[in-house]
Formats: C-alpha cells, sequence, structure tokens
C-alpha cells in the first residue's frame, strides 16, 4: 500500500451526532439512501451513481438486434453516453463515511509547500457539516477492526480502505465485486474519503449503527473553519 494513513476527520451537522460518535457509535445508512439523496451541492452528500461497477464510454460499446424473419444483424452504436452497469445488491450495503489526511509514499513534490497542500484536506467544497473530530488512524482501525471481526465471524461481508476516484469523462472499463463500493468520480475526490461497509445479507431502508467502544481519549474537535489550523505539518 503506497499510502499512510495519519488521521480520519469526520464531519457532523450537529454537536449531537458528533457527540454520538465519540461514544464509539458508527452510524451506518445503506448504499441506497445515498444514491436515493436529493441535494442543491452536487458531489457532497448524495450520488446517484453509487455502487456503479461497470462503466463504459458510449464508443466501447456495440449493440446488435437480431431480425427474427430475416436472420439479419442489425447494428446499434449511437449511444448518448456512457452505459453503467450495478449489482443490485450492494445497494442494500451499509456503509460509513469519513475523510482521511494521508501521506503517499509514490508520490514526489518539488516543495514542502506542495506536499502540505497534497495532504489538506478542502474545507471549501461542499457540506458535510460544521462540526469535526480528528481521530489518530491507527487507533480508530485496531478498534474498528475488533469489532469486523465479530462481523466476518457472524457470516457478514465486511471491508474498509480508501475510496478511489476515476474521471467519468474518460474511464471506460469495470470493478470486481465489492470494489465497486470503494470507488467514486473524481468530483468527490476533495473529500478523501475513507469507507467502512458491512453486508448482513438483508434488504431494506433502515440504517444500523456498530459500536467500537469510546473515541474521546483519542479525539480532538473544533469547527470545519478552523480545521487545518489544528493539523500542522512542519519539518523538523
Amino acid at each position: 500500500m503506497s499510502k499512510q494513513l495519519y488521521v480520519f476527520v469526520r464531519f457532523f451537522k450537529t454537536e449531537a451526532h458528533r457527540d454520538s460518535f465519540l461514544r464509539g457509535d458508527l452510524y451506518m445508512n445503506r448504499l441506497k439512501f445515498f444514491k436515493e439523496y436529493e441535494e442543491q451541492d452536487a458531489c457532497n452528500i448524495g450520488d446517484k451513481h453509487e455502487g456503479t461497477s461497470g462503466w463504459y464510454q458510449p464508443d466501447q460499446i456495440r449493440m446488435t438486434i437480431q431480425d427474427p424473419v430475416t436472420g439479419k444483424d442489425h447494428l446499434i452504436q449511437d449511444f448518448a453516453g456512457p452505459i453503467l452497469i450495478g449489482m443490485t445488491r450492494h445497494n442494500d450495503y451499509h456503509v460509513y463515511c469519513m475523510s482521511a489526511i494521508y501521506g503517499d509514499n509514490e508520490s514526489k513534490f518539488e516543495t514542502f509547500e506542495d506536499l502540505k497542500a497534497s495532504m489538506a484536506l478542502d474545507v471549501e467544497t461542499g457540506d458535510l457539516g460544521e462540526y469535526c473530530s480528528i481521530i489518530e488512524a491507527r487507533v480508530f482501525i485496531e478498534r474498528l477492526d475488533k469489532v469486523l471481526k465479530t462481523e466476518v465471524q457472524a457470516g457478514n461481508i465486511v471491508g474498509r480502505g480508501l475510496v478511489e476516484y476515476f474521471d467519468p469523462e474518460t474511464f471506460s472499463g469495470s470493478f470486481d465485486e465489492d470494489q465497486a463500493i470503494m470507488r467514486k468520480k473524481n468530483c468527490f475526490s476533495h473529500q478523501k474519503e475513507y469507507r467502512i461497509f458491512l453486508y448482513n445479507g438483508s434488504s431494506g431502508d433502515d440504517p444500523r449503527a456498530i459500536n467500537i467502544g469510546d473515541l474521546s481519549d483519542v479525539a480532538v474537535n473544533c469547527h470545519k473553519a478552523d480545521l487545518n489550523k489544528h493539523m500542522a505539518i512542519n519539518l523538523k
């Protein structure tokens, strides 16, 4: 893995939601919630393309229709836009989303300021909430994995990791199985999302919550506007 995780940042609309998080509650909506979420901000919370497992550019697709009488094939190639494919079961996955601050071990930067800019979160784009908590990534993952282990033992599907972004104007291809949960269009890339998903085989609209234990001992809380002030990156 070329990316080294340092801290997670979780944004909240209310202080009550932040306080619940500090008690270790991870409130997870099903993926369909985000697909159906309506808002004015583009590339913020809602994403109708969540869980897309195949994204094919129009010039990469051909459709053939056979005439049952003559047996002649009719070729159709004039598609108006990309052809999208998705797995219906992914709609029922429960997901939890955070932002991550990480270093990329394979990237090189001309200046130290360029390095700092690559790691900082963009708090101007979109609106995930005015309140936020900063959590050390290593500690969070240690506590999370204990809970995910019990989910696996119960026969459930689990996953976690950084979301990867693709350019919807140029990308043409597919994502294997649950990789689709961890892929989003690059207009969301400012969020630097780290995602957790769970699937217990059930279907519906109901959310669920898991508790990974009290986080108040490893959290720093602040307002979104002050986030980057609390995370200074300096040379020794």
